[in-house]
């Protein structure tokens, strides 16, 4: 297996057990305890995880992986969410698309005609206008891990506009902290979308659920989640009794 693959592997699987050990990780990639050994290392040096006694776990203070890495994550997961969501864009509506794999994985779906998207999501720029959909790119600072344009400039950006519909990635999702993600700067890009659309859509594969990262964001009206069939099972009981909605009931 490449290193790359490897590596993206090992994240992967942490997200979803919080802790393995280093015979699982072993398992898991089908590598020696000497390369996972060094992969841990390098993994560790770029923030991604720490090394525990006898294994490792992800690190969930406003550490986040890059794009590329959460491209690779979850990806059956990834497109039945996004097709789920593609199919909620009319015609002629103006679109909110958050920053994020999944959302980006909705692009080439998107069947609606005479759409609008605004968008912070550097990465989601060329898929639109190759689908020959309208676009506008938010600007301010951009984030070099997830190519997600923030800052204040952003927000006074999206203030602009009224949206039909948002779609929004996020980090985690729990009963007693609601919706989170590990930026805050991020965090208060989705909450303005929020207040500017009609209505929010949270996009969250499995993993997302029983995940607390370091900003909260913060929606009046119960948003909207759109997961997969694994996501319906693993967060049916935060479903129930946050101030969560789910597509479909």
């Amino acid at each position: 297996m490449l290193t790359d693959k490897r590596h993206a592997l090992i994240i992967d699987v942490l997200g979803q057990h919080n802790f393995l050990s280093l015979q699982q990780l072993m398992d898991y990639t089908g590598s020696s305890a000497s390369t996972i050994r060094r992969d841990l290392t390098k993994l560790q040096s770029e923030g991604l995880l720490t090394r525990v006694h006898g294994g490792a776990k992800l690190i969930d203070s406003g550490v986040e992986p890059e794009l590329s890495i959460k491209r690779t994550q979850h990806i059956e997961e990834k497109i039945e969410i996004a097709k789920q969501a593609a199919s909620l864009i009319n015609d002629n509506d103006c679109v909110y698309l958050d920053a994020g794999s999944t959302t980006l994985e909705m692009i080439p779906y998107i069947s609606a005609t005479d759409i609008t998207v605004v968008t912070n999501g550097l990465t989601h720029v060329e898929s639109l206008l190759k689908q020959g959909i309208r676009t506008y790119i938010v600007g301010g600072e951009m984030k070099s891990t997830t190519m997600a344009v923030v800052g204040t400039r952003a927000v006074n950006f999206l203030r602009n506009y009224c949206f039909n519909k948002v779609f929004l990635g996020i980090n985690g999702i729990d009963v007693a902290t609601g919706l989170t993600t590990p930026d805050e700067r991020e965090a208060l890009m989705k909450e303005v979308a929020i207040q500017q659309s009609q209505q929010t859509y949270v996009l969250a594969d499995a993993s997302k659920f029983y995940q607390t990262h370091f900003a909260t964001v913060k929606a009046v009206e119960p948003p909207i989640v759109i997961t997969s069939e694994l996501g319906r099972q693993r967060g049916k009981e935060i479903l129930k009794t946050a101030n969560i909605e789910l597509l479909g009931g």
